[in-house]
C-alpha cells in the first residue's frame, strides 16, 4: 500500500477509535453513579478496564505526539504507523508494568470495536438491572402506599415504627447501590418476596377472625412463605431430574419453631414481651436459613444442567458438529436461559434437553 493511502487508513482507524472512545466514556460517566457498591461496583470497574485498553488501542493509532521534541517525535511516530504491525502499548491503573503488543491495522480496529461493544454491554446490563429492580419496588411502593396500609400503621399509634415502610426503605438503598447484585437470586429478592408477603396479608390483618392465619406475625408469615417457595423449587427440581428428590426442608427442623409462634397466638396476653421479641427474632433466622437453604438447591441445579449443557456439547464437538447451524441456535437459547438473572429451572432444563435431542438428531 502507497505511504499516502497508508496514512489515510492509520488516520480513519484513529477517527473511528477515538469516536468510540468518547462515546463509551460518555456511556460510562453517565450511567453509573456514585457510590457503587457489590456486583454494580464490579461492573463499573469491568466497564472502565474496557474504556482504558480502548485508549491505549486509540493512542496507538494517534499520529501526533506533544512530547519534548514534538517535530521529531512526529515524524518518528508516521513512520512506524506506515508500517505492520503497530507497536501497541497497553498500560495499567494498577500500578502493574506495561505491556507491549504488535498488532496489525486491522487488528486494532476489531479489538477497538470489541471492546466498545463489551461496554455498551456491560452498560445495557446495568440499565436492565435498574429497571427490573425498580420494577419490583415500584409495586412494594404502592402496596406500602395502600390507605389500608395506612390506617394500620396508624392504628398502632403515631409513635410505633411503620415496619414495612422502614424495610422498603431499606431495600431502596441496597438496589441504588447494587442494582446488579440485586436483580440476582440471594438475600434482597428473598427480602423483598418476604415484605411482598407481609403486604399481601394487610388488608385481612386489619380485622382478622380469630383462627384467621393472617393474624400470624411477619416472622412467621415470612418463614412460611420461605418454606413454601423452597418445597416448590425442590417439586420442580424433582420433575426435572434434578437434585436428590429428598424434602430440604426436613433438615431445617423448622416444625417446631411454627407450631411454637402457632401456641404464642393462642396463649394469653399475660406473656413476657421479651419472649415474643425472642421469638420473632428465632422466626426471622429459620427463615433466611430456609431461603439460604432454596439459594444453594437453585445453584446445585444451575450446575447440574449447565454441566449437561456442556457436556453434550463436548460429543457434538467429538463429532465434528458443534457448528451445525440448528444445534448453534439450541445452544445459545440454552445458554440464554442458564443465565443468572434470568434462571428458572424447569424453562433452563427444557432447554438444555431440547439441545441434547438436537445434538442426539444430528450426531446419529
Amino acid at each position: 500500500m502507497p505511504d499516502g493511502d497508508r496514512l489515510d487508513a492509520v488516520r480513519a482507524a484513529h477517527g473511528l477509535a477515538a469516536e468510540w472512545l468518547l462515546e463509551a466514556q460518555a456511556l460510562i460517566t453517565g450511567e453509573f453513579r456514585a457510590p457503587l457498591t457489590g456486583v454494580t461496583a464490579g461492573t463499573e470497574n469491568a466497564a472502565w478496564d474496557e474504556l482504558h485498553v480502548l485508549g491505549c488501542l486509540s493512542l496507538a493509532l494517534d499520529p501526533m505526539d506533544d512530547g519534548p521534541d514534538p517535530a521529531v517525535r512526529r515524524n518518528d511516530r508516521l513512520a512506524r504507523l506506515l508500517t505492520d504491525p503497530i507497536e501497541v502499548t497497553f498500560t495499567s491503573a494498577t500500578g502493574e508494568a506495561p505491556r507491549t503488543e504488535r498488532l496489525s491495522l486491522d487488528e486494532i480496529v476489531a479489538a477497538a470495536r470489541e471492546r466498545r461493544a463489551t461496554i455498551r454491554r456491560l452498560v445495557d446490563a446495568y440499565r436492565a438491572a435498574v429497571r427490573f429492580v425498580e420494577a419490583d419496588l415500584d409495586r412494594l411502593r404502592k402496596e406500602v402506599a395502600d390507605p389500608r396500609h395506612r390506617a394500620g400503621a396508624a392504628d398502632r399509634g403515631p409513635t410505633a415504627p411503620d415496619v414495612p415502610a422502614v424495610r422498603l426503605a431499606g431495600l431502596e438503598r441496597e438496589a441504588a447501590a447494587d442494582p446488579v447484585g440485586c436483580a440476582r437470586p440471594g438475600p434482597w429478592r428473598d427480602a423483598l418476596d418476604g415484605l411482598a408477603d407481609d403486604l399481601a396479608a394487610v388488608p385481612r390483618a386489619l380485622a382478622p377472625a380469630p383462627g384467621d392465619p393472617d393474624r400470624r406475625t411477619s416472622g412467621e408469615r415470612r418463614l412460611c412463605s420461605s418454606v413454601k417457595r423452597l418445597r416448590e423449587l425442590a417439586a420442580e427440581a424433582a420433575r426435572e431430574g434434578l437434585g436428590d428428590g429428598g424434602d430440604p426442608v426436613a433438615a431445617l427442623d423448622v416444625d417446631g419453631l411454627l407450631a411454637r409462634a402457632a401456641a404464642a397466638r393462642g396463649a394469653s396476653p399475660g406473656d413476657p414481651a421479651g419472649s415474643a421479641g425472642e421469638l420473632e427474632t428465632a422466626l426471622d433466622r429459620a427463615a433466611a436459613q430456609v431461603d439460604a437453604a432454596r439459594r444453594r438447591l437453585r445453584g446445585r441445579c444451575h450446575l447440574e444442567l449447565g454441566g449437561r449443557l456442556e457436556a453434550y456439547r463436548q460429543r457434538a464437538a467429538d463429532e465434528g458438529r458443534a457448528e451445525h447451524p440448528d444445534l448453534e441456535q439450541s445452544y445459545r437459547e440454552a445458554r440464554d436461559r442458564l443465565r443468572p438473572d434470568r434462571f428458572a429451572v424447569t424453562a433452563a432444563s427444557r432447554a438444555v434437553r431440547a439441545y441434547q435431542q438436537a445434538v442426539n438428531e444430528v450426531t446419529r
